[in-house]
């Protein structure tokens, strides 16, 4: 992905984060995957989205998205994740400049 060649990333730095995000059913995963692919947009690019085991059974949703460093973008996207149906709980694993 060639995000430095796209225009809006041109004369500015940029954030990347990585949230685990919990689902509230074991077996809504791929469902909540699906959202964030379809409600994270612009100025939000995703870089990765894996799944990683938890417990017996149950995993989590990992993915990193980078975006402008500009003021409130991490507050936007920190709502647009909470807001996807079936996540029980978000936590920032990683925030940095990039």
């Amino acid at each position: 992905m060639d995000l430095l060649g796209h225009k809006m990333w041109k004369n500015m730095g940029y954030t990347l984060t990585v949230y685990k995000i919990y689902p509230d059913d074991p077996e809504k995963i791929n469902e909540i995957q699906e959202n964030i692919n379809k409600q994270i947009n612009d100025p939000y690019k995703i870089n990765q989205i894996t799944t990683e085991p938890i417990a017996f059974g149950l995993n989590l949703i990992k993915v990193a998205i980078i975006f402008p460093d500009k003021e409130g973008l991490s507050d936007q996207l920190k709502t647009k994740l909470k807001q996807i149906p079936n996540v029980s709980e978000i936590e920032l694993e990683v925030c940095t400049l990039v």
